[in-house]
């Protein structure tokens, strides 16, 4: 009965963390992160003069199978300058379905927010060179990690040993997406022209540390808050 009581206790454990995401060191939103074992939810808001020209108010929840990391739901509500947009796309059996839209996608098709989950559950060893097939929002892509190392990023007074990865993602084919209009998140982050870099803590909560998108020619980076 103990045994069962302190599995179902950790299986509902909500890891959260909070981020400020900088543009040549100067901020320009927040953003929090929540994992549980089968989901994860992004929360990015615009801040400071960013929010006067850009504001951007977005949220993503994705769902998914927590053995392989499979896409089971994904979806968005964006309030972006003079662009809404509500989203909602699920895999099942095999079908990726978007309203009356579908696609052919194996059960274990993953996506850059369940890649972001894996890489915490996993060691560096059973990802390191992999490719994974993935959707964007509809698009075929193949994404990957390559295991770069370790790394000591200080945080505030705080020194944190991190695995640090690049992630690589390159198209299948020419197939476009189910959206003619996506979010800049959504644009930016699966480039295959430009260069992500991750560091995720090695010990404890493997927590996600940093992370650099070169995308467009605008370095941003991503850290975790010292709270």
């Amino acid at each position: 009965m103990c045994r069962i009581f302190f599995f179902s206790l950790f299986s509902t454990i909500i890891f959260s963390q909070n981020y400020s995401a900088k543009v040549y060191g100067f901020s320009i939103a927040d953003a929090q992160l929540t994992l549980k074992p089968d989901s994860i939810n992004l929360q990015f808001k615009t801040n400071g003069i960013v929010d006067f020209i850009w504001p951007s108010d977005n949220t993503y929840w994705t769902y998914f199978d927590s053995t392989h990391f499979g896409l089971k739901t994904f979806q968005k509500k964006i309030r972006q300058e003079n662009f809404d947009q509500k989203c909602l796309i699920e895999l099942n059996d095999g079908i990726l379905k978007y309203k009356k839209e579908t696609r052919v996608r194996g059960d274990s098709t993953k996506t850059i927010f369940t890649m972001l989950a894996m890489v915490t559950r996993r060691t560096y060893k059973m990802l390191d060179t992999q490719w994974f097939e993935m959707d964007h929002e509809g698009k075929p892509i193949l994404g990957r990690f390559l295991w770069a190392g370790t790394e000591t990023i200080t945080i505030g007074h705080t020194n944190i040993l991190c695995d640090h990865f690049r992630m690589d993602f390159k198209h299948i084919d020419e197939t476009t997406g189910f959206l003619t209009q996506t979010d800049r998140f959504m644009q930016y982050a699966p480039n295959p022209d430009g260069v992500c870099q991750i560091w995720v803590e090695r010990n404890g909560n493997r927590r996600i540390i940093r992370v650099i998108i070169n995308a467009y020619g605008f370095p941003y980076e991503i850290v975790i808050k010292n709270d």
